[in-house]
């Protein structure tokens, strides 16, 4: 509703007579409009605040939305548009987790990766890895006595399947082929 669709409706809501003739160019007509240009901007307010009380469309609200879902994930420190961090708040609320070897499978695929999940041993899976990440080599001058000569791996991918895993399972992570 427009300010004018307000400044009618008040209009309509006075006593009858000469006295309560509220024209536009009247002092009450123009303070009916006053009234009406504040009703309209509460009215475009409260509509906004439907959209926000929805993850799916939140802009305003997306922080205190994410401070709900523990969001944003600790295992991913990549800087995300409000539409991506609008799809990983929706993806975790309606989430609904899982145990299987599909189910992580299909989270790897989220992220982009593919990965096969093996079990060898009870209560211990190792997700393989074609994607070869992150390789760290010893350098003479900036690495120190005790450091690894190579290391390899992807901290985020890895913290966030910790993090998803259940609680008896133990995760091993092998990358490449």
């Amino acid at each position: 509703m427009t300010a004018a669709d307000y400044a009618a409706q008040l209009a309509a809501l006075l006593p009858l007579g000469n006295a309560w003739r509220a024209g536009p160019d009247t002092l009450l007509g123009r303070l009916l409009l006053a009234l009406g240009t504040e009703l309209a901007r509460v009215h475009a307010r409260a509509n906004t605040l439907r959209l926000e009380a929805d993850p799916r469309s939140t802009i305003e609200l997306l922080s205190e939305w994410e401070a709900i879902a523990g969001l944003p994930d600790p295992c991913v420190n990549v800087a995300q548009t409000v539409d991506q961090r609008r799809a990983a708040l929706v993806a975790r609320l309606v989430g609904t987790g899982g145990a299987s070897r599909a189910y992580f499978i299909s989270v790897a695929a989220a992220y982009g990766y593919t990965v096969t999940v093996e079990e060898p041993a009870s209560h211990t899976w190792r997700l393989r890895s074609a994607e070869v990440v992150g390789v760290t080599r010893f350098r003479a001058g900036l690495s120190t006595a005790g450091d690894p000569l190579a290391s390899f791996g992807n901290e985020a991918f890895e913290c966030l399947f910790n993090r998803i895993k259940p609680a008896h399972t133990a995760l091993l992570f092998a990358y490449g082929t």
